[in-house]
């Protein structure tokens, strides 16, 4: 339809049955008898001052009777050039009269606006909003008519229709901007803003309907691979998150192109890729023939995946763990299958990473116990279910108690004892072993400050573990000072040992706390020394007084003799480095007589004695004080008295 050039020129029809009539509309509305002056009535209509534009001109048709006058006006809206307004003479015999054809034009053009002629009329005001329903699309004009109130109505009523065809049209654009808006919307809301990739909304609704096919058609297979790549973290700690960004665009391109590929498998054209956040992925394969396609996937999948990336100017390979899950399981939402294809993709990194794994059932059934667990071990602290065992360190030269490590244990209501190997790492890993460490260390200094309150036990010491996760609290030397302080203990009566692995995941941090935690007067031990990763020419910058031979290389001691020289090198080392020495795990008299024979300083172990429960420990540091004391007078008369355990 024409706007801008057709707004001066407006299309009028009259209907009536006398000709004459049609001359006297013409005549009324040409520009040659209206002159200067409709410019005017215009601007006096509408309350504007005229502005130099063209004139309006009215196009001028008419017809004789009613249908005459409907194939006109369904004529000019074939041709896109409708009429803005109709003057229809009320009686037109033998035909229809005003009413009837006015009908019949809105059913052609409902938009066409409309003047009713009249003398008289068979009709009421009321019987025609009967008929043709209330609207502002018609007005009545009387015979004899005034030539400006024709010219008048001629522009107000054509001059609305523009208007109201304009508002349309805006409307449309508006209604037409709001639907391409709420498709980029959608779109944000159902795929990853960074890859381009389905997001984990749109995957779930796409999982949703497969497996209503599958449950459908059985024949119908899928499966769920869920990716994470490993390592990825060191990418974005080592280069910056802009390139672990870029790394991610490469790794969905990369997999988008795997899914295309026509001979990898013929599953794989119905593969569907997702982010579902940081370095996960997750792949749809629907339509498998066989479920050992999905296998077939996932190995292409690792070798693929496995190849370098060139990231601006970085070369970086990033080896992906995947698990895996099928519908050989009988799956009803999408979340179950995307938990058990995660399931298995946290068992294939405890593998050993750049690998996949299948989900079974078994996995299932353990990740519900070790959910319990996690439960249960958060309940721990607050119910009181925690209890501390106190292994004693014996010197290897004098057999006296120096003093104990304390130990935590775990008394579940139901369960019974729960072993340290079972509720350590998963209390680090869900960061319980903050609560637990502090709880422990707590427990150890009040129950130390009343064992060293009674005779001949006023050196006493006892050495407590600090785990990786508190190393990183940014509190941690407040909260241990505040502890000791408040059993009313020296800090030299608490010994705290870390293994060297929590020291070498950030050396620099790690020193600056250990070196507060000295200044305290604490004395440091390396824990599980040999195990970890630690360089020996980083070994100086601890602020520590010993080392703890890990119980590995004490139980091959007297058997493989290269275990003997290891422990015979650490042994030299701690002694060069002027460092006390306790050998952890002794359980035998020949270990003891060896590591004795090699200098050893301390050890303790079943072979001295199992853990105790702090009324037993008591007993047993009691039963050895006399010996202690004489150890005590020994080192004050050669004047070597050191507080330390490890001297």
């Amino acid at each position: 339809m024409k706007r801008a050039s057709d707004q001066r020129l407006r299309r009028i029809l009259v209907i009536d049955d006398n000709e004459a009539i049609h001359d006297d509309f013409r005549k009324t509305l040409s520009r040659k008898s209206l002159g200067p002056d409709l410019d005017d009535d215009e601007a006096l209509l509408f309350g504007y001052q005229p502005a130099e534009t063209p004139p309006t001109e009215f196009e001028i048709n008419a017809a004789s009777q009613g249908h005459l006058g409907l194939e006109l006006v369904e004529a000019a809206m074939r041709e896109g050039r409708p009429y803005q307004l109709a003057f229809v003479d009320m009686r037109m015999p033998p035909g229809w009269d005003g009413v009837e054809t006015i009908s019949r034009l809105w059913e052609a053009d409902p938009a066409l606006q409309v003047v009713i002629c009249t003398a008289y009329s068979d009709y009421s005001w009321d019987q025609i909003v009967s008929k043709l329903g209330t609207t502002d699309q018609l007005l009545i004009l009387k015979k004899p008519f005034d030539d400006a109130e024709v010219c008048q109505l001629a522009f107000a009523m054509t001059e609305k229709w523009l208007v109201t065809q304009q508002a349309g049209i805006k409307m449309g654009e508006m209604e037409s901007l709001v639907d391409r808006r709420t498709a980029e919307l959608r779109e944000m809301a159902l795929h990853d803003m960074l890859t381009g990739l389905p997001n984990r909304l749109f995957f779930n609704d796409l999982l949703a309907r497969t497996i209503a096919l599958h449950g459908r058609d059985p024949r119908r297979m899928f499966a769920v691979l869920f990716l994470d790549f490993d390592r990825f973290k060191i990418v974005n700690d080592s280069l910056g998150h802009q390139i672990g960004d870029k790394l991610l665009i490469s790794i969905a391109a990369r997999l988008r192109g795997v899914l295309r590929k026509a001979d990898f498998v013929a599953s794989m054209a119905d593969g569907t890729a997702a982010r579902v956040g940081g370095d996960e992925f997750l792949v749809l394969l629907d339509g498998m023939k066989q479920q050992h396609e999905a296998i077939r996937v996932a190995e292409r999948l690792l070798s693929v995946m496995a190849e370098p990336y060139e990231v601006d100017d970085h070369t970086i390979k990033s080896t992906v763990s995947i698990g895996v899950t099928t519908s050989a399981l009988p799956y009803a939402s999408p979340d179950e299958m995307i938990r058990d294809a995660d399931t298995a993709m946290y068992r294939a990194k405890a593998a050993g990473k750049n690998r996949f794994v299948v989900f079974d059932s078994r996995m299932h059934e353990n990740v519900l116990a070790r959910l319990a667990m996690e439960n249960d071990l958060r309940l721990a602290v607050d119910d009181d279910q925690l209890r501390l065992v106190y292994q004693p360190i014996v010197s290897l030269e004098s057999g006296c108690v120096r003093g104990f490590e304390a130990l935590v244990r775990w008394q579940h209501p139901t369960k019974g004892v729960v072993s340290p190997l079972d509720f350590i790492p998963l209390a680090e890993e869900i960061g319980m072993i903050v609560a637990i460490g502090e709880w422990v260390l707590r427990e150890a200094c009040l129950e130390l400050a009343r064992w060293r309150s009674l005779p001949d036990l006023g050196d006493l010491c006892v050495s407590v573990n600090l785990s990786r996760k508190q190393l990183v609290c940014p509190n941690l030397v407040e909260r241990i000072n505040d502890i000791i302080q408040q059993a009313g203990l020296p800090t030299s009566a608490i010994k705290l040992e870390i293994t060297e692995n929590a020291i070498m995941e950030d050396m620099d941090h790690a020193v600056t706390i250990l070196n507060q935690i000295r200044d305290l007067g604490i004395d440091l031990h390396i824990d599980d020394f040999g195990t970890g990763y630690s360089s020996l020419s980083c070994l100086h910058r601890f602020p520590v007084v010993g080392i703890k031979i890990d119980r590995s290389f004490i139980n091959n001691v007297t058997d493989n003799p290269d275990y003997a020289a290891v422990v015979n090198a650490i042994v030299t080392l701690a002694k060069n480095l002027r460092l006390g020495l306790i050998a952890e795990g002794v359980e035998t008299v020949d270990q003891m007589s060896m590591l004795r024979d090699m200098g050893c300083d301390l050890a303790q172990g079943y072979y001295f004695q199992r853990p105790l429960p702090s009324d037993q420990a008591l007993v047993y540091a009691q039963s050895q004080a006399g010996m202690n004391s004489g150890m005590r007078l020994h080192e004050s008369n050669s004047g070597a008295s050191k507080p330390s355990l490890l001297h």
